[in-house]
């Protein structure tokens, strides 16, 4: 149903949360090829490639206290990647944090609980389906306009034929 190759970042500083998801992307999407970074900084300077999804917490100072919080890289990550989809998956629970994270691009904000990877199939789900879509439309379009350029040759060449007899 979906791509072969789906990029898909995880960027969380928790080692034991980061195995989850990606063991949880892999259950779920088997194709999906998972990349884990435990800073947003490494997250910037490592992604090389065009994801179709990124998981983000926005707690990444475990490791290093003067490290970028999530909001702060999803800024930067919207600078670079506008229209790839940045799902928060977060502790914090405050809603001012996920107002923020929608306000400045988020496609979602989810906290982690004991739903959190329900709602977070939901999401992925969606979006992977959404970007189905979105593929099969362009190529549907691409077959109107040529099959338009054929009649347009066609009609063409009628009136050619007619003319000249």
């Amino acid at each position: 149903m979906y791509t072969d190759h789906q990029f898909k970042i995880i960027i969380d500083d928790d080692p034991s949360m980061i195995n989850m998801l990606k063991d949880f992307i892999s259950a779920k999407y088997g194709a999906a090829e998972v990349t884990t970074f435990t800073t947003g900084e490494e997250a910037l300077s490592g992604i090389y490639y065009m994801p179709e999804v990124i998981v983000l917490d926005y707690h990444l100072d475990s490791i290093n206290p003067d490290a970028l919080n999530g909001l702060q890289i999803l800024k930067k990550l919207k600078d670079v990647y506008p229209e790839t989809p940045v799902i928060f998956l977060s502790a914090e629970e405050k809603p001012e944090i996920a107002v923020n994270t929608i306000k400045y691009g988020a496609y979602d904000y989810i906290v982690k609980n004991e739903n959190a990877f329900h709602r977070l199939e939901i999401i992925l789900t969606n979006i992977l389906t959404h970007g189905v879509l979105k593929k099969n439309l362009g190529t549907q379009k691409f077959f109107n306009r040529l099959l338009a350029v054929l009649l347009l040759a066609v009609a063409i060449g009628f009136i050619i034929l007619k003319l000249s007899k």
